[in-house]
């Protein structure tokens, strides 16, 4: 790694997909998986690809987060720094950016939605965006097919395969992006319709391809909530 890299969790949102399981009573970051709350997942498994300072983007029940971590927290790698963004209106994924950006120190920042379970590699990640001389790498994930899949032959069925991952990149919410960069963010709106088309148009924005045998999963809903709680490989972020 050539620099310290520092990272920014989007986690404004009020979670409404998810209201069966927060109550309203806590922000969608809080959900417990396996013990842990989500965010605190990705605050193990960011120091363990040796990002040791996190700015939170918080906008709903940011002070139980803020409570919760506080300005240092410890984890099984080491303990993290951490700073607070908050909004006082919504901003959007971009804003909430643009906002916290005043808050970063380092040259390159992870900019990771904050409902994101993964095993992604991030040094695979920096490695990649480091090869292309990247400005803004964005992290790739394949598709997982919500429903099983049947195959036919002759109009034959050959075979039921239960939900495969299909042959389409999706945005994994993990992007690598120059500070510099930080500037060009919306005041308000989304950044995946603004500052993510104008890089994509220019030809700007690089993409990594996760491996197959990656863990990804975004948690919208109580579904997958549940489903987390039963595949989460959790010992592979752990010493």
């Amino acid at each position: 790694m050539k620099g310290t890299i520092e990272a920014i969790i989007l986690s404004g949102g009020k979670g409404k997909r998810l209201r069966s399981v927060t109550m309203d009573q806590i922000p969608k970051g809080l959900v417990k998986i396996k013990e842990r709350p989500i965010l605190e997942w990705q605050l193990v498994w960011l120091r363990k690809h040796g990002v040791k300072r996190i700015i939170f983007a918080l906008g709903h029940l940011a002070h139980k987060i803020q409570e919760y971590f506080g300005e240092e927290f410890d984890t099984p790698w080491g303990n993290v720094e951490l700073a607070y963004s908050i909004e006082k209106e919504k901003l959007g994924s971009g804003g909430a950016v643009k906002l916290a950006q005043r808050l970063v120190t380092a040259n390159d920042v992870f900019i990771i939605n904050g409902d994101v379970l993964t095993t992604m590699n991030l040094n695979d990640l920096i490695n990649f965006h480091e090869e292309k001389n990247a400005e803004a790498t964005m992290g790739l994930v394949k598709m997982r097919s919500p429903f099983g899949v049947i195959k036919v032959e002759n109009g034959v069925i050959t075979e039921f395969v239960e939900k495969p991952i299909l042959p389409v990149w999706i945005h994994s919410g993990i992007d690598l992006f120059s500070s510099e960069l930080l500037s060009k963010f919306p005041e308000k709106g989304q950044m995946e319709d603004t500052i993510f088309v104008e890089l994509a148009q220019q030809k700007r924005f690089m993409g990594y391809e996760a491996p197959d045998d990656v863990y990804w999963l975004s948690i919208d809903t109580q579904k997958e909530y549940e489903t987390a709680n039963k595949e989460f490989p959790s010992t592979e972020l752990l010493p």
